[in-house]
């Protein structure tokens, strides 16, 4: 491997300008005086065990307790992603490293004012090669393996128990970002006995001040740091992990970690989140009864049984590698906040001093891109779509026959109810929609009729069992024509739609059982959309057995485009919409049949209507979508092409008054979606 030497005294005189030479002097000091309390205090003696019956995912318990095999099972094993590994180095002879990648790994060899790495001598103190498992170990059949199996880990050997690990820390960080490590597991602590009765910003800022200018630095450029809670059995967070305490704009890129044991409670040895809670959660750090199964160093093939904070918090750092190759364009701030209210509560409800947000949960986080939890997006642009659908029937209301003599002024008035089934992952879906309209002739001749109108609709949509809906105002202008004569017809409709468009989630995925659900985040957005729609039917009259006959072909389309829009209420969790559009067209054929009989001033019109329609080109209802940056489409259950509608329709006329009243209903069936129209309508001639 070949030597890195990085300019540490370069990297002094940049903190030096921020700091006093005094202050470099005093740090110095503690270098002298407190040696051997860099250390990460092991709860049980390592103890080298075989292995037999149960698979690799099995034997390591804690991979089940944070719903790790839900995201392996997705695909998501943190593959491509580069981890830090800050400990006492790794034994790449185990068979869990073998045929891995770990470019950048090295250890550190400091002297006062310079830094350098050299090529990795294993790991003597028998800690970072477990650590290093834990995040990343092979899943090859052999011993166990890692939470993200496929990152790759960047691994800085020190020694743990040396003097000045404010220089190893500083120098080690700064050096696992040089090489791309975005997330670093510092499985670390400081020993409470060397430290005063009272601790402050500026004792902190004189105790660790090239490590606090190193994380200040990270906190700029976005790489996230993992600190054990550590051992001790406090009631706060060790001096590293409770850092953002004293200094808050280090909140952001860190986080602390307590230990749990097999039964779901605190490790007994374990720290507990205090004063870090706000930045603090639990994963599985096991007992001494039931420990954490790591590799161990020093023999190729062995394992061993260890429990500490220190195996708690690559829990944590192998799921963040996951989680950034769910969300591989996210800022690591927000994949940090994901982390944390994802977090299955644990404890006094809500953020807690003992288990901070709760206990880490993968299984959450994968749920989080689960199709239901963006599906209310497709299912409002397909119920805008039966709102133009149900506009272009307006100004015929089916019929073909109309007085020719007068001008007339109609309206009519509708109500639709339309549902999609539920399928594999997407919620069912009902539609309710109200529509007005009215219209004037223009041109009214013998053979021809031709006119415009305006309407309005009201469109909610609702998904059952999710408490996610959608509701639209449609604001509509058309105009129509209809030629005939004795025995061939065309009528035609265009017209144009606005919507303004609002959505509601109340169930987000990926909250359940969590501290942050109890605020019950509701997440909210509005959306405008354009709409065109057309519908044009031709056919041939004839007389059956009395029976007033029409053999026609309709053809029928409908586009809307729609505007980008972006969730508010639900914090990181809330989608950004996308500009998108939605294209349908259908072609079939139906046959109608009418009659004509007088009761008493009025003319009775009874009519009976049945048809088929096809679908072309594209059928499905999606929109795209994005969360944390995640590109995702929206959709709803697939529909089906093939469209067949029964119609029946009641007209009541006044001859001498031009007046004529109408009752409609149309069912349409496909095969996951179904629709109900009734529609009532009023014609007035002058």
């Amino acid at each position: 491997m070949a030597l890195f030497y990085y300019d540490y005294n370069k990297y002094i005189l940049e903190y030096i300008n921020m700091r006093s030479i005094f202050v470099i002097f005093n740090t110095i000091f503690f270098y002298v005086f407190f040696g051997d309390c860099f250390e990460d205090k092991a709860v049980a003696t390592a103890t080298v065990i075989g292995l037999e019956g149960e698979s690799e995912t099995a034997r390591q318990w804690g991979l089940t307790f944070i719903g790790a095999q839900k995201a392996h099972d997705a695909g998501f094993t943190g593959a491509g992603v580069r981890v830090g590994v800050f400990d006492s180095g790794i034994d790449l002879n185990h068979s869990e490293f073998a045929h891995r990648p770990f470019a950048g790994s090295a250890d550190i060899d400091l002297s006062l004012l310079a830094g350098r790495v050299i090529p990795l001598a294993g790991d003597k103190q028998m800690h970072g090669t477990g650590v290093a498992g834990v995040i990343a170990a092979n899943r090859n059949g052999i011993g166990m393996h890692g939470v993200a199996y496929d990152a790759i880990p960047a691994v800085t050997g020190v020694d743990l128990a040396a003097s000045r690990f404010d220089a190893q820390m500083a120098f080690g960080f700064a050096y696992l970002g040089s090489v791309g490590a975005e997330f670093r597991n510092a499985s670390l602590s400081i020993r409470e006995t060397i430290l005063p009765n009272i601790v402050d910003e500026n004792y902190v800022e004189d105790f660790l001040p090239l490590t606090l200018f190193t994380l200040r630095q990270a906190a700029r450029g976005s790489t996230i740091t993992i600190w054990a809670a550590g051992n001790w059995s406090g009631k706060h967070a060790d001096l590293p992990a409770r850092l953002p305490y004293y200094f808050a704009e280090l909140e952001s890129t860190n986080l602390a970690v307590v230990a749990l044991n097999r039964s779901g409670g605190l490790a007994s040895y374990s720290n507990m989140c205090g004063i870090a809670a706000g930045w603090c959660l639990a994963a599985p750090g096991g007992d001494v009864e039931a420990g954490i199964l790591i590799p161990y160093a020093g023999d190729a093939k062995a394992y061993a049984m260890q429990a500490g904070t220190s195996f708690a918090a690559p829990h944590v750092t192998g799921a963040l590698a996951v989680v950034r190759q769910i969300f591989p364009d996210a800022d690591l701030r927000d994949l940090r906040k994901l982390i944390l209210k994802t977090a299955a509560d644990l404890g006094q409800p809500g953020v807690d001093a003992v288990f901070g947000w709760g206990t880490l949960d993968l299984g959450n986080i994968v749920d989080t891109i689960a199709p239901a939890g963006r599906s209310v997006f497709a299912s409002s642009a397909w119920s805008r779509h039966l709102a133009m659908e149900q506009m272009a029937r307006m100004p015929f209301s089916g019929s073909l026959q109309r007085a020719a003599s007068h001008e007339q002024v109609w309206m009519n008035g509708g109500a639709l109810r339309a549902a999609i089934d539920a399928s594999t992952g997407l919620p069912g879906v009902q539609a309710k929609g109200l529509a007005l309209s009215m219209g004037v002739d223009l041109i009214e001749q013998s053979d021809l009729v031709a006119g415009f109108g305006f309407g309005y609709t009201r469109m909610q949509t609702d998904e059952l069992g999710q408490g996610n809906s959608a509701s639209a105002n449609g604001y509509h202008g058309l105009g129509y024509l209809r030629w005939d004569d004795e025995r061939w017809y065309v009528k035609s409709v265009a017209g144009v739609s606005y919507f303004h468009q609002d959505h509601t989630r109340r169930h987000i995925s990926g909250l359940a059982g969590t501290t942050y659900s109890f605020s019950n985040p509701v997440a909210r957005s509005k959306q405008n959309a354009l709409g065109l729609f057309a519908d044009v039917e031709a056919g041939r009259k004839a007389d059956f057995r009395g029976l007033n006959t029409v053999i026609f072909a309709r053809l029928s389309g409908a586009h809307q485009r729609f505007g980008a829009a972006r969730e508010s209420g639900a914090d990181i969790l809330g989608y950004q919409l996308d500009a998108d559009s939605i294209s349908t067209l259908g072609i079939g054929p139906g046959i109608r049949v009418s009659n004509r009989f007088d009761l008493g001033n009025w003319q009775v019109v009874p009519e009976l209507e049945l048809s088929y329609k096809r679908l072309l080109g594209s059928n499905d209802f999606s929109s795209g979508t994005a969360l944390l940056s995640r590109n995702m489409e929206a959709r709803t259950t697939p529909l089906g092409r093939d469209v067949f509608d029964v119609g029946a329709k009641l007209d009541f006329i006044v001859p001498d008054r031009g007046v004529t009243a109408s009752f409609g209903y149309t069912g349409s069936f496909r095969k996951s979606a179904e629709q109900q129209k009734v529609q009532l309508g009023l014609s007035i001639q002058f």
